[in-house]
């Protein structure tokens, strides 16, 4: 098994170091498109007074080659609306416009499948650009890192190599959130469903597409502007917790956003919620994770101390605080809509099925909504970092997947650090 890693580390550590010291002053530590806002971007109106949409995560295609045993989308749990029907390419891009007329600005693709193979998927994004709406891109990246998949879904657009799929996403200005679980083959595997799936050379595939997108310049700095390239290690597992703060140091170091998070609770993410609780050192492990990353954050000049205590502690440790409840909403395949991916049941569901309300009244009269209005605050009462609604809440068991005092804890713990 070290034997793979260090060949995956040697294909990897190519890429190179774009901060050899410190952090420039005014970093902006966010990825471009993910949905997240600046305290003067949230709770703006319309011109009819109306708190604006800022942001949609949506889903587009449903073919998918890989099993990810935590997979919040491929599920029932999550697509208990699918027997309604699938929303067609033309009414996601009516929903879009409508969204856009009510200040739309971004969209994130989670799924329902894998974006990429899907051979309509490229000129939707065109379409989008043309609208003059920025995206980001869930994906596991074996697509990219492919040639031959790449021209079996592209070749259309004239893309025949994953080089120049790689190209034409930076000219349209997306950026590509890509799942990166492990440096370890055999973890890796484990987290997308190796045995179960087509796919058997994965790890080189997705290497292939983080070097192939870092050449095409999506993790370039630019100052005052975030980049557009992250790695997901989500979620965070017992197996791989011990190497989330390594893959965290090697990304941001080069530019490339590193985002992480506990598992969802919805979808198969419900089961491994339940798996997690199991293993009664997680939580601790959690809380030193947490707490390293943001020591090395301050240490490094990627964030001050002032900013962090203004800012609180995000449910993505080290990253910019989640508060895309307050922005927008999740427009399902479906046509179900959900405050966000991170819960489904009723009382995370604004709509069971868009097509008969309309995206207008389902934004206005949406919990969401109210929070862009300020009437439902932010736990740390800067109406900026909103936590996790999702996984801050208490399920029908009693559960949280995040205690009540996490956040505290580790803005306490960081404090107290840079007191010595």
């Amino acid at each position: 098994m070290k034997q793979e890693k260090n060949q995956s580390h040697e294909r990897l550590d190519a890429v190179p170091i774009v901060f050899e010291e410190e952090f420039p002053s005014g970093y902006k530590n966010n990825v471009a498109h993910w949905g997240n806002f600046a305290k003067e971007e949230l709770h703006q109106k319309t011109a009819e007074g109306l708190e604006k949409l800022l942001h949609l995560d949506i889903d587009f295609g449903n073919s998918c080659s890989l099993r990810c045993p935590h997979c919040f989308r491929r599920d029932d749990r999550f697509d208990s609306a699918k027997d309604q029907g699938f929303l067609n390419e033309d009414e996601i891009k009516d929903y879009l416009l409508e969204a856009k007329s009510l200040g739309l600005q971004s969209v994130k693709f989670l799924g329902r499948g894998e974006p990429f193979e899907n051979p309509k998927f490229l000129g939707f994004l065109e379409w989008l650009t043309n609208n003059e709406i920025h995206a980001a891109i869930f994906t596991k990246g074996h697509v990219i890192g492919s040639d031959e998949l790449a021209k079996k879904y592209n070749s259309q657009y004239e893309v025949n190599s994953g080089q120049e799929l790689a190209d034409r996403l930076k000219e349209l200005d997306i950026s590509v959130l890509l799942g990166f679980n492990s440096f370890d083959r055999e973890m890796q595997e484990s987290f997308v469903g190796i045995d179960k799936s087509p796919i058997k050379d994965y790890v080189e595939l997705r290497d292939n597409a983080l070097t192939r997108l870092v050449k095409a310049g999506l993790n370039e700095y630019s100052a005052g502007e975030p980049t557009r390239l992250a790695m997901i290690s989500a979620p965070i597992k017992p197996e791989n917790i011990d190497e989330i703060f390594e893959i965290y140091k090697w990304a941001r170091k080069r530019n490339i956003y590193a985002l992480s998070c506990p598992s969802t609770n919805s979808g198969k993410g419900i089961d491994e919620t339940e798996r997690v609780r199991q293993h009664e050192e997680f939580m601790d492990n959690l809380r030193d994770l947490y707490t390293n990353i943001y020591i090395w954050n301050i240490e490094n000049n990627l964030m001050t101390l002032e900013q962090f205590k203004e800012e609180g502690v995000s449910l993505y440790p080290g990253c910019h605080p989640c508060n895309q409840t307050a922005a927008g909403m999740y427009l399902t395949l479906s046509g179900k809509v959900v405050r966000c991916p991170g819960r489904a049941d009723n009382k995370s569901t604004f709509s069971d099925d868009i097509r008969k309300q309309g995206l207008k009244n389902v934004w206005i009269n949406s919990e969401n909504y109210r929070r862009a209005q300020g009437k439902i605050k932010s736990p740390e009462g800067n109406d900026f970092n909103y936590h996790c609604p999702a996984r801050d809440w208490t399920d029908d068991d009693g559960h949280k997947s995040i205690p009540a005092d996490f956040y505290q804890e580790i803005k306490n713990r960081v404090i107290d650090y840079f007191k010595k």
